[in-house]
């Protein structure tokens, strides 16, 4: 099999990098493991979308994330545009947005594989000239001209052997996992402000005591579903190395295993959970962070507090230096930051507490964003690689800030443009011409 622009992966930069491309004349395939696109935002079904508030008057983020909202809204899983982007996070029906995302896609004119696994690339002086999938039809050979990786794991570029990192640089620890589960037949008319107080407290108590491995006392939001009765939960941890499989398959037992205890929690003592059910599992565990590619300039967290803006720019980033404890804890800790309160000892407040970020230098400067410079995208020794989503050229710090949806979107779209730059150009990624992938980026309704 032949094309232009090969995406693997389908997930928010994945499903934009493969519409952008394709929007922007590119022959397009994109490459899917599962038989639905959406990521983290379907497989881990994680919501609202985060990443694109600005403020009420207009959004950081655009194009994909515009159009699939407006998608969405169509088939009533979502609000419409004008309504959607004044929220801090855009709540959606996960299950819609399989349908309006392959609909979009296919109007764009990009192909599809689905059930299809990354299994090994064929490079050539910098160059990867093929890269094989594993399915039902065996081993397939996929020739491309450029390739985006878009795994969120940064499998295509470990694996056709570009240089990456993992974590954290002290001890390679990455953010903790977690899973979001829905639970649906809720009253909600009867979680009325005494009854949600007195869960929470409950829910604090059986945290503390560890019966409850939950970061939160929440009783839900909208989140992935626009449903009545039905709410998005977002409580649970897991520490791991989501790149191992044995660590990711006992991640996978653990958190649904905690689903279920907190579930029966809510059902036996929350009044309005009472005629409740489980209505979605998690279809995969959901993974903050991996790898991150080595890239030609690498985000660090300066640039985020400061909202640093570069000539290079492609994308705007609004999020906040976002880090889950990588020990997978709970109890008395929530950020892994220099204020943390856990009474456990931990490496890096005993040796590193440095390194660690200051609770009060999170966040971007109000109302501004901070830049995401094409050369994150660009692998350092790769000629004909991109990556999009949370597997850019970034440390471990700043991939904390960048690793949500829209902001994944968002160079989603530039890696799509990248790509069709350079395709139009007859260059190589090392050679792309910025100016031209701005105004294109442009063109596709996409800020930067």
């Amino acid at each position: 099999m032949k094309t232009d622009v090969v995406v693997v992966g389908a997930g928010p930069g994945g499903m934009a990098a493969a519409w952008a491309a394709a929007k922007s004349g590119a022959e397009t395939l994109l490459i899917e493991r599962y038989g639905f696109c959406g990521g983290m935002a379907t497989t881990g079904i994680v919501g609202g979308i985060l990443g694109h508030y600005l403020n009420e008057k207009e959004p950081a983020v655009a194009g994909f994330l515009k159009v699939l909202v407006e998608k969405m809204a169509e088939f009533g899983g979502c609000e419409k545009w004008e309504n959607a982007y004044k929220n801090y996070g855009i709540s959606f029906d996960s299950e819609i947005l399989k349908y309006a995302a392959e609909r979009l896609l296919l109007e764009a004119g990009v192909n599809f594989l689905y059930h299809s696994y990354f299994h090994d690339a064929n490079v050539n002086s910098g160059y990867i000239d093929s890269i094989e999938v594993v399915n039902k039809s065996g081993k397939m050979t996929i020739e491309g001209k450029f390739f985006i990786d878009a795994t969120g794991d940064a499998d295509v570029a470990y694996f056709a052997g570009f240089e990456c990192t993992k974590g954290r640089p002290q001890d390679g620890k990455t953010e903790s996992m977690g899973c979001i589960f829905k639970i649906a037949g809720i009253e909600e008319d009867k979680l009325t402000e005494d009854v949600v107080k007195r869960a929470k407290e409950k829910l604090a108590e059986l945290r503390n005591t560890g019966e409850l491995k939950i970061y939160n006392e929440s009783l839900g939001g909208k989140g992935s579903t626009t449903r009545k009765g039905e709410r998005s939960f977002n409580m649970t941890r897991f520490p791991g190395d989501a790149t191992d499989a044995i660590e990711l398959t006992q991640a996978e037992i653990n958190l649904r295993e905690e689903t279920f205890k907190i579930y029966t929690f809510l059902k036996e003592n929350v009044t309005g959970f009472e005629n409740s059910y489980i209505s979605s599992f998690h279809i995969n565990a959901g993974v903050r962070e991996t790898r991150q590619i080595k890239g030609l300039y690498t985000l660090c967290e300066k640039e985020i507090i400061e909202g640093r803006k570069t000539d290079d720019s492609i994308a705007r980033g609004t999020y906040w230096i976002d880090i889950h404890c990588p020990f997978g804890r709970t109890v008395n800790t929530h950020l892994c930051c220099k204020e943390c309160q856990t009474t456990e000892y931990c490496i890096m407040l005993g040796k590193y507490k440095d390194y660690l970020p200051s609770k009060n230098k999170l966040y971007p400067p109000k109302n501004d964003w901070f830049s995401i410079p094409a050369r994150c995208l660009i692998p350092e020794k790769a000629r004909n690689l991109l990556v999009a989503g949370r597997c850019i050229s970034a440390d471990h710090r700043a991939m904390g800030a960048t690793r949500v949806m829209a902001t994944c979107m968002a160079i989603g779209d530039a890696a799509g443009v990248m790509a069709a730059i350079c395709l139009k150009e007859k260059c190589d990624t090392h050679s792309l011409p910025i100016k031209d992938v701005q105004q294109n980026i442009r063109k596709i309704g996409g800020f930067f």
